[in-house]
């Protein structure tokens, strides 16, 4: 059986983002004189873009200013915030486990690439992804279903693998492209989001979902973990 292609949405599916991003809204909302989100609406924005959160601020019609919040929060994010993540348990393991099968293993996220590449690299995840696609760092939010779009055409992502994350925008996405639509319960997007978005399966746990990817995946485990990236 071939190796397959598994990709993964990165905050609230591989890691918890929350404090990191609550930290640093708090700077930067002290900082312009912006009224601090409460934490459900911060909850409600992973996954999304932080430019279009940003402009939803009571003071933010200006878009100069809105450029401004936004400069000085990724400045935050960049010294502070991709250090207070957290690699939800289990996740390690199961990666590993992935990589030894051989798949192609893909980040697919939301958050700019540049900072998804940095946490992926202090949690020693980066020699285990083939690749890690992010947005830009001044650009519009790109739906989820259009970044897989550009995969596709560029044959990096094929009909027949796998998209695991937490939002509905990642189910849509894998069902948008042939993948198989992987939610998962311990993230930022509720059950009826996913199963809204067209879920095929949902799993509460780290170990849940490994299980399955072990079923759904079968090869054996044949190669060192970072021997397809050195």
């Amino acid at each position: 059986m071939a190796p397959g292609v598994v990709c993964f949405d990165l905050d609230g599916t591989l890691v918890d983002p929350l404090l990191g991003v609550q930290n640093c809204l708090r700077k930067t909302c002290s900082a312009f004189g912006l009224v601090l989100p409460d934490e459900a609406t911060v909850r409600g924005w992973i996954g999304f873009g932080m430019r279009e959160a940003l402009a939803t601020l009571p003071g933010m019609d200006d878009s100069a200013r809105l450029e401004a919040v936004l400069d000085f929060y990724w400045e935050r994010y960049r010294e502070d915030g991709v250090f207070e993540h957290e690699l939800y348990p289990g996740i390690f393991h199961m990666l590993h486990r992935l990589k030894r099968q051989g798949h192609r293993i893909y980040i697919v996220s939301a958050k700019p690439g540049i900072f998804a590449r940095r946490i992926a690299y202090q949690f020693d995840l980066n020699l285990i992804f083939d690749d890690i696609f992010g947005s830009s760092l001044k650009g519009r939010w790109q739906p989820k279903t259009d970044v897989l779009a550009a995969l596709v055409a560029r044959g990096t992502i094929r009909p027949g693998g796998v998209m695991v994350g937490d939002r509905g925008v990642d189910m849509v996405a894998a069902r948008d492209h042939g993948l198989d639509a992987i939610g998962v319960g311990w993230g930022y997007g509720s059950r009826a989001e996913l199963t809204g978005a067209g879920a095929d399966h949902i799993f509460d746990t780290v170990a849940a979902l490994d299980a399955w990817l072990g079923i759904r995946f079968p090869q054996p485990e044949v190669f060192d973990p970072f021997s397809r990236s050195e």
